[in-house]
């Protein structure tokens, strides 16, 4: 019994043709990655930036708040005592249970 085995140039233009196909994916899956990469570091700077833009919100909204509550105390400063013992009173209740 005779064995035959391929032309080496047979195998070898059969590897070469496996290996473009496996080269054409592995391109096409990396451009995808880039691709889902790059929208993901788009939206992370935009989140980034809204944040940035909210953050500064509320520290401005803060700082008026506080501005407001010391002109309040300076001229009120019985009324704002009284407030303190309240909310004072009502979260040792809220929290004693």
């Amino acid at each position: 019994m005779a064995t035959t085995y391929p032309d080496s140039t047979v195998v070898r233009s059969g590897t070469d043709a496996l290996g473009e196909k496996a080269h054409g994916g592995i391109d096409r899956l990396s451009s995808g990655a880039h691709d889902a990469v790059d929208r993901a570091a788009s939206a992370a700077v935009l989140a980034a930036d809204r944040l940035g833009s909210k953050s500064k919100e509320l520290l401005a909204a803060r700082d008026e708040w506080v501005d407001a509550t010391r002109g309040y105390v300076r001229e009120h400063p019985l009324a704002a005592l009284g407030v303190a013992l309240a909310a004072g009173y009502l979260l040792s209740r809220i929290t004693s249970r």
